[in-house]
């Protein structure tokens, strides 16, 4: 199992144009969605060689679902993620090219680091509780990237109901795992995009 998880959010602002900093937006992208196009390019030959199920598993965000005006650009850089994981799960699917699982977990705001949402087991656990940490944390809700938001850590789900929620997903053996309050969302919108989704694709099937 691979799990690709990696993120930052920046505000932007379209109606002060001046204060729009386009090293931010590129950075934005390529943290959130093109890093994932090269990790794909790079393990994909290695999974497809394997004869045992194995799986990607993406962290994308709530908000690819419906995006929140004050960080559009991280919005969509999770939109594209989330459209890209359908079509990618969707190829390996059809060409049959590996046993390769492909899986989406669409996290609210979690009150944590963003580096550590993939940590899911309960030993690994133990390292976040005891912050025996073998690599750098990064605040995504951080008030040095923007200052509009105070006290971030504090914002959204706790740490250790996402945990246990995303872990019973896996163990579940589900492609997408909504948690927390994005399951709304989810459940409203998803099931119209997959029935566009497939009957598109389905006229382009050979």
């Amino acid at each position: 199992m691979i799990i690709l998880n990696s993120g930052i959010q920046r505000g932007l602002d379209f109606s002060n144009p001046s204060s729009i900093d386009f090293s931010a937006i590129d950075l934005e992208m390529r943290t959130n969605y093109f890093s994932y196009i090269h990790l794909l390019k790079a393990f994909l030959p290695f999974l497809q060689e394997k004869k045992e199920q194995t799986a990607l598993v993406f962290m994308t965000s709530g908000l690819a679902l419906a995006p929140l005006s004050r960080c559009p650009n991280y919005c969509a850089s999770k939109a594209a993620l989330h459209s890209l994981i359908m079509s990618l799960r969707f190829q390996l699917e059809q060409s049959g090219k590996g046993n390769i699982k492909v899986i989406e977990i669409l996290p609210p705001a979690v009150q944590s680091t963003s580096s550590i949402f993939f940590l899911f087991h309960t030993t690994l656990r133990h390292l976040i509780l005891t912050r025996n940490y073998p690599f750098p944390l990064a605040e995504l809700h951080d008030a040095k990237h923007q200052p509009d938001i105070k006290d971030g850590r504090s914002i959204g789900m706790p740490l250790n109901e996402f945990t246990d929620e995303a872990w019973a997903g896996l163990a579940e053996g589900k492609d997408e795992i909504p948690v927390g309050q994005t399951k709304m969302g989810f459940e409203k919108l998803e099931p119209i995009r997959k029935m566009v989704f497939e009957r598109m694709n389905a006229q382009f099937k050979h």
